[in-house]
């Protein structure tokens, strides 16, 4: 048996949208948005009602490839300034209804998804939420047959990615079964480790606005076959806001070794205004 040796991932922390948040313009099998009742305590921890979902509705962010980052922070008030690069492209971005996706009779108990990138060879995450967690179901490509290959991971048991209530100094980790996924269009037997830590809380400044305090999550995500290899990881790092979700959101490499990264293949912050 072939297997994948290349790792794509969706981003295994969904985008959740509250205030301010406008429709989709992308057409969706799912009603229009209703926007959630939802108003920051700061008080710096999360409860899954401070994680509201609404399929449907969107938040522009400026997205950018191979961006340097400062992941760490700095001070003793830690804070995270993602200000430059403004002249990335912004996009909407948020959960969507599970109905209409060609991998939608996979996933029975799901009840939303989030595409993690554009294009014909991007990944869809598929979520549902519950008051314990977050949890992620498994992920697909976006389209059926993509150039790339198809992708379809159907976990044995879903992966909490988010434990509510959500503070400074949480730590979890999941091994999940990959009994019979395929990946790039080759069959995949094996397991995704998930480590994840919230090691921080402090201030984010993004290019239009300023968010405190801001929880940093860092998720490192182990792919192991059952036989063979390679062995490929790779690491994000999410700033999330009561209410609002996912603010800021880094994705490393393949394979990188330091926690912290200090080059994000993937950037995306939050952006006020119109898609550009």
């Amino acid at each position: 048996m072939r297997t994948a040796g290349v790792m794509r991932t969706a981003g295994v922390i969904a985008v959740v949208v509250a205030a301010a948040c406008g429709t989709n313009l992308t057409p969706q099998p799912s009603p229009i948005a209703t926007l959630p009742d939802c108003t920051p305590n700061n008080d710096g921890v999360i409860t899954a009602d401070e994680l509201p979902i609404a399929i449907g509705a969107t938040v522009n962010y400026f997205t950018g490839a191979s961006r340097a980052v400062s992941l760490a922070g700095s001070g003793s008030d830690v804070q995270w300034d993602l200000t430059g690069h403004t002249d990335d492209p912004v996009a909407p971005l948020g959960p969507v209804a599970l109905d209409e996706q060609w991998y939608a009779s996979q996933f029975p108990s799901s009840q939303f998804v989030v595409a993690a990138s554009t294009g014909s060879n991007g990944l869809d995450g598929v979520f549902h939420q519950d008051d314990q967690a977050l949890w992620l179901d498994g992920t697909a490509s976006h389209d059926e047959a993509p150039p790339a290959g198809k992708t379809l991971i159907v976990y044995a048991e879903p992966v909490a990615v988010l434990r509510f209530p959500l503070a400074d100094g949480s730590t979890f980790s999941t091994t999940a079964a990959l009994p019979a996924a395929t990946v790039d269009g080759l069959p995949f037997i094996g397991t995704d480790t998930f480590d994840i830590d919230v090691t921080a809380s402090g201030q984010l400044q993004v290019p239009d606005v300023d968010f405190e305090p801001v929880l940093r999550v860092r998720t490192h995500l182990t792919r192991t076959p059952s036989t063979g290899s390679p062995i490929v990881s790779t690491r994000q790092t999410d700033l999330l806001f009561e209410c609002f979700g996912q603010v800021a959101h880094a994705e490393s490499a393949v394979d990188e070794p330091d926690a912290d990264f200090t080059t994000a293949a993937v950037l995306r912050r939050f952006a006020l205004g119109d898609d550009q």
